[in-house]
């Protein structure tokens, strides 16, 4: 039974559309916006989930399951939800974990199930995975510190919240070329590649208001997490943190 939920939330819908119209470009469109680094970004943020064979983990804001399918690559023997508010986006993660199945077929993988649900009202009880994760997805939910508090909820004691996400990066060379790139260069992408240019001039708005790494690292102490650190990664422009929760004393 779910306990510590909170009341069920009602996620925006107009970014739900948005990302179900841009399902069947999205791949597509992270590599040209990432130049291809977004599949190596994703693979630091699946290592630092540490799981042991016969764990569970779960990947929120899963998308097109790219996360979820990197940590059950990496850890063996790993049962892996990946959950999003987005079905367009879950039927492009359910096909990549049929090929997924194939591929690894002999290597006994335990494929990832992929589900329709709400971060802010996860359907699932307290400690009830090794690992939480998100991946380029927090910064869409309307309550961020909520959203975390739901990670913590459901990760056991010791386990990591890991959190990859797009920043501002500090003012420099990294920060003009975040600025020429993304407010200039991916919308025009995301017209010419999507065929929607208005979904991509949504990514740095969102980014924009999206707090910074400390204060990120700050609002994951809130939430209950302790060994919080983090890095900036490509020119500063994401950030991945890592936080456990913490052990109950005896």
């Amino acid at each position: 039974m779910q306990t510590g939920a909170r009341a069920p939330s009602r996620q925006p819908e107009r970014i739900r559309d948005m990302f179900d119209r841009v399902a069947r470009r999205y791949d597509l469109m992270n590599t040209i916006m990432t130049v291809g680094l977004d599949r190596c970004w994703r693979s630091l943020a699946a290592a630092e989930a540490h799981l042991q064979p016969g764990e569970r983990a779960l990947d929120v804001c899963c998308g097109t399951g790219d996360l979820s399918l990197a940590i059950a690559q990496r850890f063996p023997g790993v049962q892996v939800v990946g959950l999003d508010f987005s079905e367009a986006m879950l039927v492009c993660a359910r096909k990549k974990a049929e090929e997924f199945a194939r591929r690894r077929a002999r290597h006994n993988a335990v494929v990832p199930t992929f589900i329709v649900g709400d971060l802010l009202n996860l359907p699932f009880a307290d400690d009830h995975f090794a690992a939480t994760t998100v991946a380029f997805g927090v910064r869409n939910v309307a309550d961020l510190l909520g959203a975390l508090r739901q990670m913590v909820r459901v990760t056991r004691p010791g386990g990591s919240v890991v959190c990859l996400e797009i920043t501002t990066p500090p003012p420099g060379f990294g920060r003009r070329f975040h600025s020429f790139w993304f407010d200039r260069v991916v919308p025009g992408l995301g017209r010419l590649v999507a065929g929607d240019g208005s979904a991509y001039s949504y990514l740095p708005s969102s980014v924009r208001s999206f707090p910074p790494p400390p204060e990120l690292a700050t609002m994951m102490a809130q939430a209950g997490l302790v060994d919080i650190r983090y890095r900036r990664l490509g020119l500063g422009i994401v950030a991945l943190h890592v936080g456990q929760v913490p052990k109950r004393s005896m």
